[in-house]
């Protein structure tokens, strides 16, 4: 008789969750962000710093001119008969940085509708020097990197040794090994830094290109009068930082739900994995027999009868 070999077993994938992850992680930052910027505010209340968080910080302006520099700018932008200028000089004060004082100048001609031409920034230094040669970006390199470890230490703390976090009780998850055990601190806190990799890399990048020029010139006087004639400080690059931001989270986040493979990319690496708590709770062998397709499960009794079957006929004599 002929041998039917046993029907394979396909691999069943783990469940996505992305719309609870996604809702859990929104919770869980909100709070943590939340809680560090209180203790930063008071933080710089009590020690006078202002912790430059990207998008979490105000310039004020109003600081009088110097004459010196006044007169310095009017000598290389001279005004036309229907003109009219604003100067006035911003301070910001950065932890570990002290204060930064920038300048701001620009003009407008006195017609209908005043039409300012753009009001470009230049650092100043001790002696109210306007500079142009690169200026690092230091502040939003530090301030960066120590809110993302702040906050990828929160969800590390509350997601080691069985804990969760208040977004994933919430939404009914957990963050456990692909051996089923709960993650230590250790590991929790190196899988919540490649998760938020895309911001380290954000705030690299921004550094990295503040350190090149993008001034024609290092002579303030000349770059006034380039102003004059009609020249434009090109833009920071502002937007291009964050379509790069965009780009590293769509594929470091969400290309993996795309390709499902049952993780995401900071999961294989640390090995875990995230499960609801009764997956959890429910033991290796039985969540691999839970797995098996519906099918596979139909098949099996036709499967066993025909292996009786076989058996039995093989038992009787000729």
């Amino acid at each position: 008789m002929t041998h039917t070999p046993d029907m394979p077993q396909p691999v069943t994938l783990p469940p996505r969750y992305f719309w609870r992850r996604l809702e859990a992680f929104t919770i869980d930052l909100i709070i943590f962000q939340a809680v560090i910027l209180i203790v930063v505010s008071h933080i710089s209340a009590a020690f006078h710093l202002d912790f430059r968080f990207p998008g979490w910080t105000s310039t004020w302006c109003g600081v009088t001119v110097p004459d010196q520099l006044a007169q310095r700018i009017e000598a290389g932008w001279p005004l036309r008969g229907n003109e009219s200028r604003e100067t006035s000089i911003c301070e910001v004060t950065q932890i570990a940085l002290g204060k930064q004082r920038y300048l701001q100048t620009g003009a407008a001609e006195d017609t209908e509708h005043w039409v300012w031409t753009d009001m470009p920034t230049f650092p100043l230094d001790a002696h109210d020097n306007p500079v142009t040669t690169p200026l690092p970006a230091y502040s939003i390199l530090i301030s960066g990197v120590a809110n993302t470890v702040f906050v990828a230490g929160a969800f590390a703390y509350f997601s080691a040794n069985g804990r969760r976090t208040i977004g994933k009780s919430l939404a009914g998850l957990k963050v456990q090994s692909v051996d089923g055990q709960n993650p230590a601190i250790g590991t929790t806190f190196k899988r919540e830094l490649l998760k938020f990799s895309p911001s380290l890399f954000f705030s690299v990048t921004v550094f990295v290109f503040s350190l090149f020029p993008i001034l024609p010139t290092e002579d303030f006087d000349t770059l006034l009068r380039m102003m004059r004639d009609g020249y434009t400080i090109p833009d920071d690059g502002g937007a291009g930082y964050y379509v790069i931001l965009t780009v590293a989270v769509m594929a470091w986040w969400l290309l993996p739900f795309v390709a499902w493979q049952g993780q995401v990319f900071y999961d294989r690496i640390c090995a875990c994995k995230v499960v609801s708590p009764l997956e959890a709770s429910r033991p290796i062998e039985a969540r691999t027999r839970q797995n098996k397709p519906r099918m596979y499960r139909r098949l099996a009794p036709i499967r066993g009868s025909r292996r009786r079957r076989r058996r039995a006929c093989l038992r009787v004599p000729y």
